[in-house]
C-alpha cells in the first residue's frame, strides 16, 4: 500500500474500536474538517465506530495542498476504505454528501459495498450547486459569503492571520464543488437516508427528494428545524439512524430480468 493509500493518512483513528463491526466514515462540508465530528464520539460506544475523514489542506494535513478534483479525491478515499475490514457506512454534510456519494459509487463494485449512505444539507447530485461561482470572489465578498454560509466559527473572522492560512483550502473546496457534475451511472444498491433543514435557503426540501433516484434500495427523507447547519442541534437523530441501520440485515435486491 502506497503512502497516499494509508489509512493513517486519511482517517482520524482516535475513536476506533476493536469490537466494532461497522464503521461510519464522516466527510466534512466545504471549509470544514474532521474535527467537526469529534463531539459525536459519545454516540458511538457499541458495534459502530466513528471514523472522521481527514482531507488534505486542513487539520493535521494542513501542509498539503487542498484537493481540487472531487472525482480524484473520491478515487483515493474509496481505495483506502475498500481495504477496511468492517461494514461500511458513509455520512456527509453539504460538500461531504457529494463526496460520500461518489465514494459509494466507486465502492459499489467491490466485494464489500457500502451498507448505507447518509446525506444532509445538499441537493441531489444531479442538481448543480452553488448557483453561481463563489470561489474566486474578492476577499471581502468571499469572507461575507462564508459568514452567511456558517462554515466557520465567528471568532475566526476576527483573526486575519488565521484566515490567511485557511483561505486557500476554503477557496479550493468551493471551487471543487462548483466544477462537480454528476456523471450518469447505475443507482446505488444501498439505502439512502437524507435530512435537510426547514429554513435552509440553499437546500429547499424539493431539491433533496431526487436523492431517491440515486438508489435502487430504500430512500428516506426527513426535514428538521434549522438552516444549513441544522445538524449542529440535530446530530443525535442522525446517530440514532446510523445505529438502526447497522442492525438491519443487508437488503437483498430483486434480480432484474434482461
Amino acid at each position: 500500500m502506497n503512502g497516499r493509500s494509508d489509512a493513517r493518512l486519511w482517517f482520524d483513528n482516535r475513536f476506533r474500536s476493536a469490537s466494532a463491526s461497522h464503521s461510519l466514515y464522516c466527510f466534512p462540508f466545504a471549509g470544514g474538517s474532521s474535527a467537526y465530528y469529534a463531539d459525536w464520539v459519545h454516540g458511538f460506544t457499541g458495534s459502530v465506530e466513528l471514523v472522521p475523514v481527514l482531507l488534505p489542506g486542513r487539520g493535521v494535513r494542513m501542509s498539503e495542498p487542498p484537493a481540487t478534483d472531487l472525482g480524484l479525491l473520491a478515487d483515493e478515499i474509496a481505495e483506502v476504505i475498500a481495504a477496511e475490514p468492517t461494514e461500511v457506512l458513509l455520512f456527509g454534510h453539504s460538500m461531504g454528501a457529494i463526496l460520500a456519494f461518489e465514494v459509494s459509487r466507486r465502492l459499489s463494485g467491490q466485494v464489500r459495498p457500502v451498507r448505507h449512505l447518509f446525506v444532509t444539507g445538499r441537493p441531489a447530485p444531479t442538481i448543480v450547486r452553488p448557483l453561481s461561482p463563489v470561489s474566486d470572489l474578492p476577499r471581502p465578498e468571499f469572507i461575507q459569503m462564508l459568514r452567511e454560509y456558517g462554515a466557520a466559527e465567528p471568532a475566526i473572522f476576527e483573526h486575519q492571520d488565521l484566515l490567511d492560512v485557511l483561505m486557500p483550502m476554503m477557496r479550493a473546496d468551493f471551487g471543487m464543488i462548483e466544477r462537480y457534475r454528476c456523471r450518469p451511472g447505475p443507482p446505488l444498491s444501498c439505502p439512502i437516508s437524507a435530512w435537510c433543514g426547514d429554513s435552509d435557503p440553499e437546500v429547499p426540501t424539493a431539491t433533496m427528494r431526487p436523492w431517491a433516484d440515486q438508489t435502487a434500495g430504500e430512500f428516506r427523507l426527513s426535514v428538521l428545524p434549522g438552516g444549513h447547519f441544522f445538524l449542529n442541534e440535530n446530530h443525535a437523530e442522525v446517530i440514532r439512524a446510523v445505529h438502526a441501520a447497522s442492525r438491519q440485515p443487508r437488503p437483498q435486491l430483486p434480480t432484474r430480468s434482461s
